[in-house]
């Protein structure tokens, strides 16, 4: 599996809208093209046709998926030479079977940087990935996700002013890093990271201090940004500190790493949980970053603190 990267360059080279064609989905559109737009990426416009819609044993299921095609792909056209795009290089793409399974392969086939995701809707997509397959696609996705919840907006601003990195010292979480400082770079934004401690120590001061100065570590391994970011440790519920701290701070984008091993994951059985909630929850953009699954590399991170290179972050 790969893992989740940007370029050497920090650049995201194509972008994945995925959309059931709902207002609820479509919501997600602005964001996938802002970002598309920001980065000069090229922009995928994908639709899956879920197999209850044709899988129902008579004669005229093949016609109805042949219609659900037909209507799938003339819409996807539509918003091809639509203003929604602005002009964007894009593609269009259409299969049918299993949601995740489907955009799962096009994320794999085409090299997707990133997966733009509406996350509200009672039928079709929207459902599912409120489901089992929005915590398959945090956890599991070989590219980041970037998920527009019931709550976000309903267009990206002009630019990011503040963006939200809330991390939990992991490898895995630390792997959202670079993603976190790109996009403040990329669109000039105000940078926080957070560091939330799950529960009281003997030393909280001291659990506290060190805390900054972890945080203070990942910002010397980046640079590039025309402000200093600022640095924040709370004490509390991971997601509900994090959905805080994004109110007090205006946050229009939170930065988190979706398979978190340290306190965070464990105070959830496993970080899909807690990212889960702040996807659910934020009144912004949740953009999630999957972590290696490779043990040698997650041990040698944890030894060191460090993190790779945005350059070196994904492999095969």
């Amino acid at each position: 599996m790969k893992t989740p990267r940007l370029t050497s360059q920090g650049e995201l080279s194509s972008v994945l809208f995925a959309t059931d064609f709902s207002a609820a989905s479509m919501r997600a559109l602005p964001y996938a093209v802002g970002v598309a737009s920001q980065f000069r990426s090229k922009l995928y416009l994908a639709h899956v046709i879920p197999m209850e819609s044709y899988l129902l044993g008579d004669s005229k299921a093949k016609d109805r998926l042949r219609q659900a095609r037909h209507d799938a792909e003339s819409n996807l056209t539509s918003l091809l030479h639509s203003a929604s795009v602005g002009g964007i290089p894009c593609q269009a793409l259409v299969d049918n079977r299993d949601i995740w399974g489907v955009l799962s392969s096009f994320v794999r086939q085409y090299d997707m940087d990133l997966l733009v995701v509406g996350t509200t809707g009672r039928t079709g997509l929207g459902k599912v990935l409120l489901g089992s397959v929005a915590e398959e696609a945090i956890r599991e996705s070989p590219c980041a996700v970037w998920t527009v919840g019931p709550r976000t907006p309903s267009a990206l601003p002009t630019t990011l002013q503040k963006i939200l990195y809330a991390s939990d010292f992991s490898p895995d979480s630390l792997i959202a890093a670079p993603y976190a400082f790109s996009f403040a770079e990329k669109f000039g934004a105000r940078l926080t990271l957070l560091h939330v401690i799950g529960s009281i120590s003997e030393s909280p001061y001291l659990d506290a201090q060190m805390a900054r100065v972890r945080l203070n570590e990942i910002v010397t391994l980046h640079f590039g940004l025309a402000t200093a970011p600022d640095i924040a440790v709370e004490l509390g519920s991971p997601a509900d500190v994090i959905l805080k701290v994004a109110i007090d701070a205006a946050a229009e984008l939170i930065v988190i790493g979706a398979r978190g091993a340290g306190a965070v994951a464990r105070l959830a059985t496993h970080f899909g949980s807690i990212a889960h909630k702040v996807v659910s929850r934020a009144h912004c953009p949740v953009l999630t970053v999957g972590g290696s699954r490779n043990q040698s590399a997650t041990a040698e991170l944890e030894k060191t603190g460090k993190m790779a290179h945005p350059s070196q972050s994904r492999q095969d």
